[in-house]
């Protein structure tokens, strides 16, 4: 772990129940939060606040949570299918299912949750976004 001064980076698991986004970070110390929100950002904010109160009361002697400054944490976001579609909801599920090789009835039901994904499933859908990004980032917009 890096001291107060350096920001410190914790893998988020964003995954979607009921509508609603819920956070998850695993094996940190002796608290487990559960953060949740309409969007990562809410999940975030909720996040820093359940530290911060954990630190304040039952937390002053963990000694991985008491050294967090929450004004300085980096997250690297993982999510479900439900969780990823909801938060980006700009991406068409036809076109992404159809860009990896899916069918797109199929894939809106694994965003939807009515059935879940294998992981050969799950991560043909995880490269097909990945290519998307990519192509994404490699074009410019032309202003004349």
């Amino acid at each position: 772990m890096k001291s107060k001064s350096n920001s410190l980076k914790l893998d988020i698991v964003i995954e979607r129940h009921d509508g609603i986004l819920w956070g998850r970070i695993g094996n940190r110390g002796n608290f487990t939060p559960t953060p949740y929100g309409n969007n990562t950002w809410e999940v975030i904010d909720n996040l820093k606040k359940l530290i911060t109160d954990y630190v304040k009361h039952k937390g002053k002697n963990d000694k991985f949570w008491n050294k967090i400054d929450v004004s300085k944490l980096d997250f690297e976001f993982s999510y479900d299918l439900q969780a990823y579609f909801q938060e980006h909801d700009y991406l068409n599920i036809t076109s992404v299912a159809k860009f990896a090789g899916l069918n797109p009835g199929l894939v809106r039901q694994y965003a939807s949750g009515v059935k879940y994904p294998s992981n050969e499933q799950a991560n043909k859908l995880r490269i097909a976004i990945q290519k998307i990004a990519s192509d994404l980032l490699a074009h410019t917009i032309y202003v004349a």
